[in-house]
Parts: C-alpha cells; structure tokens; sequence
C-alpha cells in the first residue's frame, strides 16, 4: 500500500471510529428494550397455554434436546413410583417452566443469530464505505495536490526567469543545476549554468584551482543523486537538463525523481520562454548600443500613430547624430568610435522617454503626451549633458555633441516618415548652422522653403548652362570635322 493509501485510510478510519465512539457513548434505546421484552411475554404465555393441559411434542422434543432423554423421563410423571404420584402436579408445572425456557432460549437465540447477521453485514457495508471513502479521500487529495501544482507552475512562469530558476531550485532542493540546449539542427548549442545567482551561457573550461596545502589526513565521502531529464515542449525536445544534489538522511529518491519529473515540463517552458524573449530581444535591439532598433520604432510608431489619431496627446519626433562621428571613427578607430556610439546611446537613454538606433550614429527619440516645451527643453538638456560629459576610454578623454532636429507629428499626416523627414530636415539646418544645437522644424520651414525655391532657379540655370555647353559642344564637333577634311586635301592633289 502506498503512502498516500495509508494516509487516505488513516484519515476515514479516524472518522469511523470516532463515529463508532459516539455510537457506544450514547444511552441504549430503551424503546428498543421494552419491545423485546414484551415479545418475550407474549412468548411466555403462548407456551404456558399451550402445556395447560398436556405437555405438546414439540416442546417434549425441545427439553429432551437440552436435558437428555434420561432427564426428561425422570421428571415425567408417568414414570415417578406411588410416592410421588401425590407431587404430580408439582412436576408437571417444573416440565412447562422447562418448555418456557427452551421456546424462549430457542427464541433468543434466533435473535441473535440474526443481529449478528446484520452486523456482519452492517461491518462488510462499513469496509466498503470506508474503501469507497479511501478512494474519494486520495482522489481529493490528488485534485488538490495536481491544483497546488498547477498554481505553483503558473506562478513560475509568470514570474522573471531569474525568479523562476530560484523557485525551481528551491522546490527540488538543489543547489545547482546544468541545461543544455539544442539548435536548430538538434546539435547541443548553449549551455546553462545557474546557482539560482548566477546565470552563465556557454561557460568556457576553467583550468582547476590549485588545492590548499593539507596538513592532516582527511576522508571526504560524498554521495550524490544525480538525473539528467530531457526538456520537452509540445512533443519537440530543446534539450536536457542534469540535475545533482547529496544524498544525506531522510532523502527520498523515489519522491524526488517524481518531483523533477514534474517540475521538468516547467522548466523547459521557463527555458523556451526565455530563449523567444532573447531572439525577440535580438530581432528588436541594437547589439552595440543595446536601444530599440529602427524595426520597433516603425513598430511602436505605428501604435501610437493610432493612439494619436483617436486622443488629444500630442507626438513629436526627435532626430539625433553624432558631430563629426565619421573624423573621430576614422581618426581613433572603430573600436572607439564604438565605444562613443554606446556611452551617446545610454545618455541618450536616460534623457528621452523612447530612444532609438536609427542608423549609424543617428539616433531617434519620441515624445508622446509632451508638449512642445517640455520637448525641447528635454532635447536641449541631453544636448548640454553630453557636451558636459567626458567620455574616457582605455585612458583617454574624448569630448563629444551632437545635432538634433524636432518636428510635430501633425493630423493629416499619412505616416510616421512624414515627421521623421520634417525633423531630419531640422537636424541638417541644426548642420548647417554650426552644429551642436536643436532646431525646430517650424522654425526653419520659411528658410527651407526659400532654399528650395533658391536650388530649382539654381537648377533651372544649371540646365540652361549645359544645354549651352552641349550645342557648343556639336557646334565645336563640326568644326573639328571640317578643319579635318581641309588638311587633307592639298597632300591629295
């Protein structure tokens, strides 16, 4: 029997013989009582009436039964000698107590046969009860328990998946554990080793630790339980998992193999979990700068593209680039350059609510439920803190600004690249306009639209110009031509 049978039988045996307890500690039923007895009076009289005259056979055969033969003669009366003959009478009265007592014995005894009958079946109905209440008990119990583990792994994997290795740890009682997993082409890939602290991918052999010097003879003997499980999601194994764990007093293994078992389905999806979240990751954040890549900000700008269009909340658009990144990454190196691009990236975090890597070393910022004020002082704050901020990489200081244009992202606008254009356009006049500065699109709007009426006349010329350099070209054509056949004639003649 196992142990959850025993418990389960524990508990309704309890209950039986606390009702049984209850049962004895009661008063007896007195009505019960008074009907047997009367039945027995009734009984008594029958028999009486029925010796009055002359003792019956049946009640002859009964006290022959319980007396002998040899009894039941030496009390007929029929037998006794003249002496006797006068206590006749006497002995007749003896004879009908003697039917009484065998018809109520005979009686009785028939009772008790039968009550010990129903309790036998009241005993087979009660173990029955019992065994039916056993089963209901540990299926209870196993709804319970399969309840308490369902919420145990819905928690789990809700929760980080640094809490959800510590949890998985702690429900197992181990203090570390080993995953390996598969790549695409089921070949083993990463590796995964985690104290519940410290979570390290593709950990690289470590030459072993020279021993402490060793003064005294020392006996170590340890034994360990060790499984290694395969991690399995909807019917596709991502890999397996090794678990170890001593082996001291009151370990057991059998409870323990089955509680990895369970936990193993658990782990897998806390593993795949994670792994989606990090190709999510890889698929939407800049691997240098670690921003949201140009993908999210298409993305996130179009959800607030519809946020914008149904609510009052205004949207702006910032464009962001590095003064003269391409001289110091050409002059310092790309290592360098590196290093400016992600030190410019987390300032630039920490200084707009929605910072992007759009590109190279230019940056991309939104503002949403900021107005135009508040926008640009932020924009002109990360300005200043970036001119102010020192960069120091392998021991060299490196001063850097940068540019930025901001533009409104306005109603009847059809796309978010409409304002990214406007505030690109702005980025070039902060350019033109000696760098290390944000501009505003509307600021600049008459001067652009006075560059570009300036360019087409610009162009206009410029193609007037060609045309005349492309006749005077033909024009030149022909004149070569004929010069040509000139010089060729006075050597024919």
């Amino acid at each position: 029997m196992s142990a959850d049978q025993d418990k389960a039988r524990m508990i309704v045996e309890g209950v039986a013989e606390e009702i049984k307890s209850r049962v004895r500690s009661s008063a007896q039923n007195p009505e019960a009582i008074r009907s047997f007895r009367e039945r027995l009076s009734r009984l008594e009289d029958k028999v009486v009436e029925e010796c009055r005259s002359s003792l019956p056979q049946k009640y002859r055969q009964q006290i022959q039964e319980a007396i002998g033969a040899e009894g039941l003669r030496a009390l007929d009366p029929d037998s006794l000698s003249a002496r006797l003959a006068q206590n006749r009478r006497h002995f007749a009265g003896i004879i009908q107590r003697l039917a009484v007592l065998t018809e109520l014995y005979r009686y009785s005894t028939a009772e008790a046969q039968k009550a010990l009958c129903e309790v036998a079946g009241l005993q087979r109905m009660q173990a029955e009860l019992i065994d039916s209440q056993v089963d209901h008990v540990r299926e209870v119990e196993h709804l319970e328990d399969r309840w308490r583990q369902g919420q145990q792994a819905i928690q789990i994997m809700l929760a980080s998946f640094e809490e959800a290795i510590k949890r998985i740890l702690s429900f197992l009682d181990v203090e570390q554990m080993e995953v390996f997993l598969l790549d695409d082409d089921q070949f083993l890939a990463t590796e995964l080793k985690t104290d519940g602290k410290v979570f390290i991918y593709n950990k690289e052999e470590e030459k072993p630790a020279l021993p402490e010097s060793v003064h005294e003879v020392q006996i170590r003997e340890v034994q360990e339980a060790i499984l290694e499980m395969p991690l399995v999601v909807e019917g596709r194994q991502i890999g397996h998992c090794r678990i170890q764990r001593p082996i001291t007093a009151g370990f057991d293994k059998a409870q323990w193999k089955t509680d990895v078992a369970w936990m193993m389905p658990v782990l897998a999806r806390v593993i795949q979990s994670n792994h989606d979240r990090q190709l999510a990751r890889k698929v939407y954040i800049d691997d240098l700068t670690q921003l949201n890549n140009k993908r999210k900000l298409n993305e996130q700008m179009g959800k607030l593209f519809k946020q914008f269009k149904q609510g009052q909340k205004k949207l702006y658009v910032a464009m962001i680039d590095i003064d003269r990144f391409k001289r110091l990454n050409d002059t310092y190196g790309h290592a360098v350059g590196d290093e400016i691009l992600k030190k410019t990236a987390a300032l630039i975090k920490e200084g707009v609510p929605n910072a992007y890597r759009y590109g190279g070393e230019e940056f991309c910022a939104v503002f949403y439920g900021h107005d135009k004020e508040a926008t640009l002082e932020k924009m002109e704050s990360l300005r200043r803190r970036i001119q102010e901020t020192p960069f120091m990489i392998s021991g060299q200081e490196y001063r850097v600004t940068i540019s930025s244009g901001v533009a409104e992202f306005e109603v009847h606008m059809n796309s978010v690249m409409d304002a990214i254009d406007r505030a690109d356009q702005a980025l070039y006049a902060s350019k033109e306009d000696g760098r290390n500065r944000c501009t505003y699109f509307e600021d600049i709007k008459g001067r652009l639209s006075a560059d570009h009426n300036r360019l087409r006349q610009e162009i206009l010329q410029l193609k007037e110009k060609i045309k005349e350099l492309t006749d005077m070209e033909q024009e030149n054509s022909v004149l070569r031509a004929a010069l040509g056949k000139k010089k060729k004639s006075p050597s024919e003649s």
